[in-house]
């Protein structure tokens, strides 16, 4: 006959398991009462002790003892996770989950005290307490058995208590609106006191970050569908609407996704939406919802463990607080705010659009336009060329200079004031160092030209100097760049990465490297970064991903801030025999398109409309030329590019058919369908 040392050895466990699965003792994870349960089945003939014991159980079937579940708040989504996933636990010892939802009421408490509370049957009580605390002087003060306390700490009763860190919740909600673009986020709870931390957390994050808290987004009194209805026509009502909210409670969800969908207010490009509680069909929403999640099944597992252990031992001490961290699931109902260099909102192309009337006018005046570009031979150039002079050809404005600086500050100043001596009505111009290029800048303001600025903002200058700045949407590149990393990371099985970051003073790519940085530490943690080196140069690229990867021979992929570094890094990789590291950078040129075409370092790609970018560069002009108010920042949105969209992509940025050596290089690549595109 077998003993309870077998059975534990074939079901991987110690005998202590085993004696709590047969006796129902101690809670026990389902996966080990299942493998002790199989164990015994094998058996031909079980221990006596395990036959005793289930006829004990059929004979006592009838004395089932049962745990009181009392709810505070019967709308609270996160209470009725709990409330299920602990009834299942239970199932699995001799105790019957009875669960109630005693609303504030004194009345419900008393009943529920004389009836069930002492009988014998009653073994315990897991409760949540209400924000006035009624139920402690109603309840808590009259029972003799033992509970357990989640949600919030009551003061004056001591009882094993289990929270979830809602104050971290609430700032890491908002840290993520605040780092993508975020000022006016509005809050939105139930009540102040049934949520206090989240609320300070949300606090807490504002301060940080130096912004002020208004006071006309911060809403605490919500108890019904109207009272939500009510305050968002008061917050979106002018010109000062928040631009993302954080709900603090499920119960106001329902009614604020009811008034966006009926005002068209659309998430997340009018309104990013955070949620507080993880629920079953957040990630099927359209948008999929970012949550905050609170553990419930950590919190129940805690909850059942702990109270079924109080029971066996009454006198356990002491007894513990425990808190269980929260964790933010990004979605797609948050977005970023593209700025500009002065933090300005980046407004789209849409917004310069001229009328036909406008057009003949400007026709008729056979204004001159110039070009200053920081250097030339590349495609981002090339396209930025095009998409001014399509503009610019159809609306009879010449381009009289371009100039190409060869990244050389000292010889772009010698530039601009040749060009500034032609007098053309616009000059267009990407600085090639903002320090040292922004003395000659500054004199331009001062001249008969009118400046549009390419990506950057020389040092001095204010929104009055020029009349736009035009660039890609650098947070929504730099996002693009974070997810495509983070995506081919965790579907390959690599968890180390390093930053190639540009080190210059430069607003645009500063803010594209952030964005891909807050990516990764936000919505994949599981990745390790090990190391981040920032050039100043392209060419010391070469050299810094030397000596990166010998100091961190561990790492399995890069971060580059854009095509042109990541070629110099490649070199480097090669050189080493380390082209095993992936690679994701930004800009679509023809080698790193051949690259990834290929299969080789380069796994995805985030590219720039640069020819959509010249477009709104010449529509920028066309207004200001007609005096028209024009937006200080133009943001164009970057695309996705995969091996699998390659030749699409191509397509969409180059407004070209890509070539034949694309293409075979696709056909060549063992990991690529070929489709017809």
């Amino acid at each position: 006959m077998a003993t309870i040392t077998d059975i534990a050895k074939m079901a991987g466990v110690s005998t202590s398991t085993v004696s709590h699965v047969v006796n129902k003792t101690r809670f026990v994870s389902p996966e080990l009462v299942e493998r002790v349960e199989k164990a015994i089945q094998e058996l031909d003939h079980p221990p006596n002790f395990v036959i005793k014991k289930n006829k004990s159980l059929t004979q006592s079937a009838t004395d089932t003892k049962y745990i009181l579940f009392l709810k505070s708040n019967r709308k609270s989504n996160f209470q009725q996770q709990i409330e299920i996933q602990a009834e299942a636990l239970l199932k699995q010892t001799l105790y019957t989950l009875l669960s109630f939802e005693y609303s504030y009421d004194p009345n419900r408490l008393d009943i529920i005290n004389r009836y069930l509370t002492n009988a014998p049957e009653a073994a315990g009580a897991i409760v949540f307490p209400d924000e006035e605390e009624t139920i402690q002087e109603s309840f808590l003060n009259h029972v003799n058995f033992p509970v357990v306390i989640l949600g919030r700490e009551l003061e004056n009763y001591k009882a094993d208590t289990i929270v979830s860190d809602s104050f971290d919740g609430g700032y890491k909600a908002t840290r993520h609106l605040i780092k993508n673009g975020h000022e006016q986020i509005a809050y939105l709870g139930s009540s102040q006191d049934r949520s206090p931390k989240r609320l300070m957390g949300f606090m807490q994050a504002l301060q940080e970050y130096g912004i002020e808290a208004n006071p006309k987004y911060i809403v605490t009194n919500l108890h019904n569908s109207q009272d939500v209805y009510n305050v968002l026509n008061q917050l979106f009502t002018g010109y000062d609407a928040p631009t993302a909210i954080l709900a603090a409670n499920y119960s106001i969800l329902l009614p604020l996704l009811h008034y966006m969908d009926s005002h068209n207010i659309s998430c997340p490009n009018d309104v990013s939406l955070v949620v507080f509680n993880e629920f079953d069909w957040a990630a099927l929403h359209n948008p999929p919802l970012t949550t905050v999640e609170q553990n419930t099944a950590e919190i129940a597992n805690l909850a059942v463990s702990a109270l079924i252990e109080r029971i066996n031992s009454p006198t356990l001490l002491p007894y513990r607080k425990i808190v269980i961290p929260s964790k933010l699931n990004v979605r797609d109902s948050t977005c970023g705010i593209g700025r500009g260099p002065f933090g300005e909102k980046a407004e789209t192309i849409e917004s310069l659009a001229l009328t036909p009337s406008e057009e003949q006018t400007l026709r008729e005046k056979n204004y001159t336009a110039a070009i200053s570009f920081h250097y030339a031979g590349k495609a981002w150039m090339e396209l930025h060329q095009k998409g001014i002079r399509d503009i610019f050809d159809n609306l009879g404005i010449s381009i009289i200079a371009i100039t190409d600086a060869h990244f050389n500050p000292e010889l772009q100043c010698r530039q601009l004031e040749s060009l500034k001596l032609l007098e053309p009505d616009i000059l267009i111009a990407i600085p090639t160092d903002n320090e040292k290029t922004a003395h000659a800048f500054q004199n331009i303001p001062h001249s008969s030209s009118r400046l549009i600025l390419i990506t950057n903002v020389p040092d001095g200058l204010t929104p009055d100097d020029y009349v736009c700045c035009v660039s890609v949407n650098e947070h929504s590149h730099g996002r693009n760049m974070g997810h495509g990393l983070g995506e081919y990371m965790q579907k390959h099985g690599l968890t180390k990465l390093a930053f190639i970051k540009h080190g210059a003073n430069f607003y645009a790519t500063n803010q594209r490297d952030r964005a891909a940085e807050q990516v990764i530490t936000e919505e994949y943690p599981d990745l390790q970064v090990c190391g981040t080196i920032a050039f100043c140069s392209e060419e010391d690229v070469f050299k810094q991903t030397l000596d990166l990867v010998k100091r961190h021979p561990e790492i399995e992929a890069l971060y580059v801030s854009w095509e042109g570094p990541a070629m110099e890094a490649m070199a480097a990789l090669t050189q080493m025999e380390r082209t095993d590291i992936a690679i994701v950078t930004g800009d679509l040129d023809y080698s790193i398109a051949q690259n990834l075409a290929k299969g080789g370092m380069i796994k995805m790609i985030s590219a720039q409309c640069s020819y959509e970018q010249g477009q709104a560069i010449a529509m920028a002009a066309a207004n200001a030329l007609l005096h028209k108010k024009t937006p200080s920042f133009i943001g164009i949105e970057p695309i996705v590019v995969t091996p699998e969209n390659l030749l699409k992509s191509w397509k969409k940025v180059f407004k070209a058919e890509p070539s034949s050596a694309l293409k075979l290089a696709l056909k060549e690549n063992p990991n690529y369908i070929f489709s017809k595109e």
